[in-house]
């Protein structure tokens, strides 16, 4: 295996599957160097060909819950991709194999006992997730909620935004034929893509009139924008509207470099708590 940038966290190819050793050690201190690894690993053009990536667990401590937050956010952009996820944990971890049950992580990746038995292993067929689609498995909220439960004394999973990519909900004040649609979580090359297949699907569905709210924590790593112009696009052909409230800095300020204020600006909204774009 080859050293990566991340100290301790090397690489390898096995049997056409992507193998990544994680470090001795997982704590907050280089949570975020090993998640931006792994998500490199599951979208680099070079492990595309591979049909799936396995992260071993074999010779790693975890000091804290960061490293099942990192597997469960893992787990999550990997399903987005379509991509199969598999663990090396060895029998004798018997703390993380327990933590993995009890979160239900367990049921979501497929986890084998040495790197040999998990590249051997037949692979899942995976999908794509269709972000409109009823979800049968354990969605991120239920995860990072075990999670707290076995770590009642971690402060830092009180910063863990609800969802490992993106959560989208929708509500539908009363009064008012606007869906109302919170967002949070990561908008970035991904996850916007997967918000724009949600929006489109609502007017798809009749709801036409839509007011995107985001999350006070989204964190917005691409722009957006053309995404956005295409539903807003798309709704008004339909004789409805896209409005957006609550704008995170960044958001804003590519909207009104555009002078675009006034094209998310809806003029039937009714609720006055929400602040639509200046």
């Amino acid at each position: 295996m080859t050293k990566t940038t991340v100290p301790g966290l090397r690489t390898a190819t096995e049997r056409g599957l992507l193998v990544l050793a994680l470090p001795p050690r997982i704590g907050w201190h280089n949570y975020t160097a090993i998640r931006e690894a792994l998500y490199e690993a599951l979208t680099a053009p070079s492990a595309r060909g591979h049909a799936g990536l396995v992260v071993d667990f074999g010779e790693t401590v975890l000091m804290d819950a960061s490293g099942l937050v990192l597997l469960a956010r893992a787990q999550a952009r990997a399903r987005l991709l379509g991509r199969t996820l598999r663990l090396v944990v060895p029998p004798s971890d018997e703390r993380l194999r327990d933590a993995l049950d009890a979160t239900g992580l367990a049921g979501l990746v497929q986890v084998h006992p040495d790197i040999e038995a998990a590249v051997a292993a037949p692979p899942r067929v995976v999908r794509p997730r269709d972000a409109a689609a009823p979800d049968p498995v354990p969605d991120s909220v239920q995860i990072l909620d075990a999670i707290r439960a076995l770590h009642p004394e971690d402060v830092r999973l009180s910063r863990c935004l609800p969802d490992a990519e993106l959560t989208i909900t929708t509500a539908y004040p009363p009064g008012d034929d606007h869906v109302l649609v919170h967002v949070g979580g990561v908008l970035d090359q991904i996850t916007v893509s997967r918000l724009g297949e949600a929006l489109t699907a609502m007017i798809e569905k009749d709801a036409v009139h839509l007011r995107v709210l985001t999350h006070d924590l989204i964190r917005v790593r691409c722009d957006p924008l053309p995404v956005l112009l295409g539903i807003r696009w798309r709704a008004c052909a339909e004789g409805g509207c896209l409005s957006l409230a609550n704008l995170p800095p960044r958001l804003r300020q590519i909207i009104d470099r555009e002078g675009l204020g006034p094209a998310f600006q809806c003029g039937r909204l009714t609720a006055p708590d929400l602040t639509t774009v200046s």
